[in-house]
């Protein structure tokens, strides 16, 4: 007589469960699940035996014994199923395991989380029960993700057993299971000890996409997320526009970084990583067209991020530009409809989830051998701290420029000069190989309004040359780290031009 197929059930998300589950009766299954999965099925009249029942051990210590036991294990781990072990254990085969583990990651997430709830949503029993049947793919089928449920099915209706290489497949998603539920309690524990750069690193990212190409069509891409609560540009609602690239995303993180740093209405403007335009307003509207203004030539097929929901009167501006993308919070429907014109429908159109918030996690780039951390806090700029080195000073709207200038300058690629004029960039000189040439490049792009404008440099002057420059274009102050073995020599070249410069003692580098 052959035994019937044996599936044990014992699941913390209980979508599509007795949906499942009644599939896998109709098909021949004897169903065994622990407490509170058994409570479930049997509410719903499905026949099923109880893992204390089973076992003959009832559950213990509030629920954290329950399937260590070795009438579950052997069943599982058998090769055949048909081992003598099994008959001398009182045991029987199981053909299918179907468990999901305690919300760790779900739990921690809550603001309000305390250790001991943390711990307490460590799942053992479930890691070991995905674990083992995982091992003897050739034979025990796992499932660990409600959405393989339909797919499984159907495979028992079709061929009365799952195929080796759907067993394979889930035996992947089982372990890449168990391996980000464990890599999130390492990070929640890392993270208890206050270091932000933890003893090992551990990355668990699901895939959300393959890319259209990488940097360049010969490059393969795609993008993974991690966990997080905040507005991010991987989780992004892309309402329009072609699917994205690896460059696109790439442009429309560094749009909603800048965006974010500010509280007023901000517009900035990217291209190729770079902003070449950035603004503050009382309106949003009013800070577009100021960011847009600043290097109308660099905005063309630029990048678009906004720290506000789009209004009609911001997408009749943006209307008449010609632009690539556009990430914020938010679209009014009739701006919405207008910015769906554009690029007859080929223009990107992205919502973030979530609230906007300055705080970026940490930053990683990886070098051949290994992986670069870094974090990515930045202290509080305080004006009164920043150091008149000058007989000029800066006046008060000055200083607010320096401030704003600061926090542009950190997304801008070194040797960096950016110029500012009331709370908005007029020119921007970017990753330049010299500071002299960063200089010159920003005045360029100014033209006129470099005059009476403030240059934040992300780095000190190693020599006066940059500062002769400035000054060729009307430069009025300039903020800058100090440092130098030349500063004095800078200084009496800023005296010398009516210059007021300010050592802010904090550097901006950005590689």
């Amino acid at each position: 007589m052959v035994s019937p197929p044996r599936a044990l059930l014992s699941v913390s998300e209980k979508e599509g469960l007795v949906e499942f589950a009644r599939g896998l009766r109709d098909v021949g299954f004897e169903l065994i699940a622990t407490d509170g999965t058994a409570k479930t099925l049997g509410a719903a009249g499905l026949p099923v035996v109880t893992v204390a029942d089973y076992t003959g051990l009832r559950e213990g210590l509030g629920g954290r014994v329950k399937t260590l036991h070795p009438r579950i294990f052997a069943g599982i781990l058998a090769p055949t199923g048909e081992e003598k072990d099994l008959k001398d254990l009182g045991a029987v085969a199981i053909d299918l395991v179907v468990v999901n583990l305690y919300p760790f990651e779900e739990t921690v997430a809550k603001p309000d989380v305390t250790t001991d709830q943390a711990i307490e949503n460590i799942d053992i029993g479930g890691v070991s029960l995905i674990r083992a049947a995982a091992k003897n793919a050739s034979r025990v089928a796992v499932v660990v993700k409600p959405s393989r449920y339909p797919e499984v099915l159907r495979a028992y209706r079709e061929h009365k057993a799952i195929p080796r290489k759907l067993r394979e497949e889930l035996a992947r998603d089982a372990f890449e299971y168990t391996s980000r539920y464990d890599a999130a309690i390492f990070n929640y524990l890392a993270s208890r000890e206050g270091n932000p750069l933890p003893p090992a690193l551990r990355l668990a990212y699901d895939k959300l996409a393959d890319l259209r190409y990488g940097e360049n069509p010969y490059q393969r891409a795609a993008l993974y997320r991690e966990p997080y609560r905040f507005a991010a540009t991987a989780t992004a609602e892309r309402l329009q526009g072609k699917d994205l690239s690896y460059n696109n995303l790439i442009d429309l993180d560094a749009a909603l970084r800048v965006a974010t740093e500010f509280e007023r209405p901000a517009a900035v403007v990217i291209k190729h990583t770079n902003p070449s335009g950035v603004a503050l307003g009382s309106t949003l509207v009013q800070a577009y067209q100021s960011a847009h203004e600043a290097d109308p030539v660099s905005a063309y097929g630029g990048v678009v991020g906004l720290n506000r929901p789009v209004d009609l009167p911001t997408a009749k501006a943006m209307k008449g530009d010609v632009l690539d993308a556009v990430i914020a919070p938010g679209y009014e429907p009739p701006a919405l409809e207008l910015l769906k014109s554009k690029k007859k429908g080929a223009f990107l159109i992205l919502r973030t989830r979530g609230p906007l918030r300055a705080e970026h996690g940490m930053d990683m780039v990886r070098v051949l051998g290994g992986v670069l951390l870094q974090t990515t806090d930045f202290p509080p700029l305080r004006p009164e701290s920043f150091k008149v080195v000058t007989k000029a000073s800066p006046r008060a709207d000055q200083v607010r420029d320096i401030v704003f200038g600061i926090t542009v300058s950190r997304y801008v690629k070194s040797n960096s000069i950016v110029l500012v004029t009331g709370e908005r960039t007029v020119g921007i000189g970017a990753g330049q190989m010299s500071r002299v040439d960063a200089c010159m490049l920003a005045c360029y792009k100014a033209k006129t309004a470099a005059r009476g404008s403030v240059a934040i440099s992300d780095a000190y002057f190693p020599f006066r040359d940059g500062i002769d420059e400035l000054a060729k274009g009307g430069v009025a102050v300039v903020a800058q780290p100090g440092g130098s073995i030349r500063d004095a020599e800078v200084i009496e070249a800023a005296d010398a031009h009516g210059i007021a410069m300010v050592f802010t003692g904090t550097r901006l580098f950005k590689h």
